[in-house]
């Protein structure tokens, strides 16, 4: 078998830089895994050192990536570029000394017997302590949402990831495949 020879450093780096340094499938960047440039169609099946099929990979991703099928590194993200428009905001009624709530996504499963519905969650609380202390109670609840959006975001990103699957945006709404 004839060895390849090593991709080009330059090139590594631009792909790098294009893709933020972050891993395309998963989001996790350089400060938190290993990053390698990989091609998407390998060069055993016709691939080629070209940029556009070149990506960001963690090694994680990089060594499970065959359970996806990309046909550029533009589609290679496990989440649409919108998902948080996509989320649902509900507060619980009061209870107690804390106040509840919520955000979902929802989506469809395919299974084998059509479609079921699917959901992440994730739910934080603020005490009446917290509320107390804000000199601002209404931005509280706003600075903890826009904190609860992003640690949704990373949540659902792990979790796609582990199971090898993506949400994809299709006329029906998300769709887990």
């Amino acid at each position: 078998m004839k060895s390849r020879k090593p991709l080009n450093k330059h090139l590594r780096i631009q792909v790098l830089i294009r893709d933020g340094s972050q891993c395309r499938i998963c989001g996790r960047s350089k400060d938190e895994v290993p990053l390698e440039v990989d091609h998407i169609i390998p060069v055993a099946e016709g691939g080629t050192d070209e940029l556009a099929n070149l990506a960001t990979l963690c090694r994680d991703c990089n060594r499970g990536k065959s359970d996806y099928h990309f046909k550029d590194y533009t589609s290679m993200s496990i989440l649409p570029d919108d998902i948080e428009s996509h989320f649902h905001y509900f507060q619980d009624d009061k209870m107690g000394d804390y106040e509840r709530y919520h955000l979902y996504c929802y989506y469809k499963l395919e299974s084998t017997s059509g479609m079921a519905d699917g959901k992440f969650h994730r739910e934080w609380k603020i005490s009446r302590d917290e509320f107390q202390l804000s000199s601002d109670a209404k931005k509280l609840e706003e600075q903890r949402l826009t904190e609860a959006k992003l640690e949704f975001v990373e949540d659902i990103r792990r979790q796609l990831a582990s199971e090898r699957k993506r949400l994809i945006l299709t006329e029906k709404g998300l769709l887990k495949v």
